[in-house]
């Protein structure tokens, strides 16, 4: 419980600061209440008219405040597992293009949803992203995470939602979400990856 504390108000940890930030906004956005909601939400006809910050926003609001304190007790799970990892900068623009990939999947090809709301499908991405990241540091735990989540997220697909869940949220699960958000996971931190070790063996080279 120390060890949690400590982390959580440590104001050096950039990257928990980062999710705790998203957790307010996301609150906030919560509070303002229905007309937040339907101004922001992915809405398949919305954006075909033009409205395409819904490929974003569409991941900030959420269905009722069950949804929000699931995503939230996520959000700062995930940020303290990752605490270590790189800067605020780099979390915004993971955050900005998953979302975006995420909306653009569903956009393309899954024309029969019309609405979906939450930050769940983002938080798959980034807890893939993050594992990827860890592996050369963690590889136990990173390999453990991989997994289990996408273990998780391919039975979803299987098993279809969970009866509660949807109860709980007042909304239909939307499990082909989380499915395009660990792809996305998969294809932005090999990415990163990638990067990371063209970035090194350049620096030894030169």
């Amino acid at each position: 419980m120390k060890v949690f504390v400590s982390k959580l108000f440590n104001t050096s940890n950039k990257s928990l600061l980062f999710f705790v930030s998203i957790g307010l906004l996301i609150s906030v956005l919560w509070i303002l209440g229905e007309p937040t909601l339907e101004a922001l939400m992915y809405h398949r006809q919305a954006i075909s008219d033009g409205q395409y910050w819904r490929f974003i926003s569409g991941h900030l609001v959420h269905s009722n405040g069950w949804h929000l304190l699931l995503n939230i007790s996520s959000l700062i799970m995930i940020g303290l597992l990752f605490n270590h990892h790189l800067s605020i900068i780099f979390w915004i623009i993971v955050f900005v293009i998953s979302a975006f990939v995420i909306s653009a999947t569903y956009f393309w090809y899954a024309p029969e949803f019309d609405y979906y709301v939450g930050l769940s499908a983002v938080l798959y991405a980034v807890i893939i992203i993050g594992a990827l990241l860890d592996l050369k540091e963690q590889p136990f735990i990173a390999a453990l995470i991989l997994i289990v989540v996408t273990g998780r997220v391919i039975w979803q697909q299987y098993a279809g939602s969970i009866d509660y869940l949807t109860d709980i949220i007042d909304s239909r699960v939307a499990i082909e979400s989380h499915l395009f958000g660990i792809i996305s996971g998969y294809l932005i931190g090999i990415i990163l990856v990638w990067r990371q070790r063209l970035i090194k063996t350049s620096n030894t080279l030169f």
